[in-house]
């Protein structure tokens, strides 16, 4: 067995004080490379908290973006904030509602990130959940707070859009948001008016089974209906009926039912003088 020297204490110490430094360097490499430049502090240990300071965000948010849990505690523990801010004011939560990653969204709340927060550009985690268009995500979001802002019109316009791409995904997520399906754009027209001129009956079916109001007229004072008969869609026309039929049912049926109530209530009222 060959004969091993002892290792000298204080050469040890200046090997473990190498890799220390040798560690900064590299973080002062990284530091420069996003703009930070070597900060030439003397103290190195606030140097190198400085640095990790800087370059969380960017840590943070790649590991949001990557789903990894693991490497995000990680981070935090060092001293890392699941607020912090990377590029354009983007937090974590935004990156991890972006990919549609309910598990690291879940974690980022709760470690205590912002469901509110807006961007550089005014926007919500909850915007890039629509836009990654995963319910689930969406739905969580919701459910622990959080509430879409956009005006009416600009709703209204991409409401139309997906009527017209026959995105009913898409349209599912906005109503898991909280929207429904009457904004209208600027022409006044409702994804339905949308959905009927384009001939599209499994739109015009969705609509009509999520909340849309077939009475509701355009800038031209037209409803659905009238468009229907104007373009002489037969079918779209049909839809429209059965389901003015069937509104007019339930209207009925609930009014008969009031009626009874009324009756049963003033039955009671008789028998108790």
């Amino acid at each position: 067995m060959p004969f091993k020297w002892p290792i000298n204490p204080a050469k040890k110490a200046r090997q473990r004080k190498k890799i220390q430094e040798d560690n900064l360097r590299f973080w002062g490499a990284v530091a420069s490379s996003v703009r930070l430049g070597w900060l030439g502090l003397i103290d190195r240990n606030k140097e190198k908290k400085v640095i990790l300071q800087s370059l969380f965000p960017l840590l943070m948010c790649t590991a949001a973006m990557e789903g990894d849990i693991e490497g995000l505690e990680g981070h935090l523990n060092q001293g890392a904030d699941a607020q912090m801010t990377s590029n354009y004011g983007r937090t974590p939560l935004h990156v991890a509602a972006g990919e549609g990653d309910l598990d690291t969204v879940r974690f980022l709340l709760k470690k205590g990130a912002d469901i509110s927060y807006r961007d550089d550009f005014r926007e919500p985690a909850l915007n890039d959940a629509i836009r990654s268009k995963n319910l689930e995500v969406v739905e969580h979001l919701v459910s622990e707070g959080a509430y879409l802002e956009i005006l009416p019109g600009v709703l209204g316009g991409e409401m139309c859009c997906l009527a017209f791409l026959n995105d009913t995904k898409q349209m599912e997520i906005w109503m898991a948001a909280g929207k429904h399906l009457n904004y209208a754009d600027y022409d006044k027209r409702t994804p339905l008016h949308v959905a009927v001129c384009t001939n599209q009956a499994e739109m015009v079916i969705f609509c009509l089974n999520n909340g849309s109001d077939p009475e509701l007229r355009d800038f031209h004072n037209n409803r659905p209906l009238e468009d229907a008969r104007r373009l002489g869609f037969k079918y779209m026309e049909e839809l429209l009926l059965a389901d003015q039929a069937r509104r007019q049912a339930v209207a009925e049926e609930e009014e008969r039912l009031r009626e009874l109530q009324a009756e049963i209530e003033k039955d009671v009222e008789e028998l108790l003088q």
